[in-house]
């Protein structure tokens, strides 16, 4: 579904990225994993070649994406 991206950000807001004053370092660890969907693909497919294979990749979402590198690799950040 998703092989192709129109979005330039992460897709979502982190958690521990605090609003004050003076704290706006990213605290994404892992911020060219989310850089597009060719990266995002590239990663899920190091983390498990058998869970996300190009057949399970395809059938998901930039979404779907997003959420299976955060649980894998920015649990912190949920």
């Amino acid at each position: 579904m998703a092989q192709n991206d129109l979005d330039t950000g992460p897709g979502f807001v982190d958690k521990r990225r605090a609003t004050r004053a003076g704290s706006a370092t990213n605290s994404i660890a892992t911020d060219a994993n989310f850089a597009d969907i060719g990266a995002m693909r590239t990663r899920l497919t190091a983390i498990s070649a058998t869970a996300y294979s190009a057949a399970n990749l395809d059938k998901m979402t930039r979404n779907d994406m997003v959420h299976a590198l955060r649980l894998a690799d920015e649990a912190a950040s949920v």
